[in-house]
């Protein structure tokens, strides 16, 4: 049931493999505790996360070899228990980097889908099956999200790591960025530009659908207190419904 004048506190962050039983990871683990969220994308994660009173799912594991087994692309974390799970997405989507559930939120039942879009260099240097080019893994992602998020009719947020900065900065590869706006072209991509509390423009995103709308937002940098926490800087929303 929504409650009115109720929000959802939303947070996208990167913890670059961090083990969290590690000095910075429990850091990192603190740190995001420290803005009290409903609901969490975390990427480059691993599942001895420590998930508190929430709930917490995970994406299938990676193939390359240099992962060991308690590592994961994408977890997703809310106060509430998730239901409707769906670690598959699209015919073609990579699974070891997506997941999507439902929640329950103080503003009523929310859709979350967990992406880690690929790196422009993925399978690039270090090919699994066959040598990819740059940028081909990250735009056919993106094309077949752009499908699944078609077919949306709830109240849905879409965070993670996007490998990329929105708007477009020098250097930014054009195709790869018309293939993000394409895709996201009905989302509101909340967490663009430089926000207040970051260094620079960040590439770990919050996207809502037309049915939510943020009231604030903020990021946080990587090196918090003098310690380097992630090579990514985090992203945080507070969102309603309009």
């Amino acid at each position: 049931m929504t409650t009115p004048g109720q929000t959802v506190r939303v947070l996208s962050w990167n913890l670059e493999r961090k083990r969290p039983e590690s000095p910075l990871g429990k850091t990192g683990v603190e740190h995001l505790a420290s803005y009290g969220p409903d609901v969490m994308v975390l990427t480059e994660v691993r599942t001895t996360f420590p998930v508190g009173d929430g709930h917490a799912l995970w994406c299938e594991p990676p193939r390359s070899s240099v992962f060991d087994d308690k590592e994961r692309k994408v977890m997703i974390w809310s106060k509430q228990p998730w239901r409707l799970v769906d670690r598959i997405g699209i015919d073609g989507l990579d699974q070891r980097r997506f997941i999507s559930a439902t929640t329950d939120t103080p503003i009523g039942p929310v859709r979350v889908l967990g992406v880690c879009i690929p790196w422009h260099m993925a399978e690039v240097t270090h090919p699994i099956d066959v040598k990819r080019k740059p940028w081909e893994l990250h735009i056919r992602y993106l094309t077949l999200l752009h499908e699944l998020l078609a077919a949306s009719d709830m109240p849905t947020i879409v965070a993670g790591d996007f490998n990329q900065r929105t708007p477009r900065v020098k250097g930014g590869n054009k195709a790869a960025s018309e293939v993000l706006n394409e895709t996201f072209a009905d989302f509101d991509i909340v967490t663009q530009g430089q926000l207040e509390g970051g260094t620079r423009p960040g590439i770990d995103h919050i996207a809502l659908s037309s049915q939510l709308r943020s009231t604030n937002t903020w990021a946080w940098p990587n090196v918090v207190n003098g310690q380097r926490l992630s090579d990514h800087e985090g992203a945080g929303a507070d969102l309603v419904l309009p």
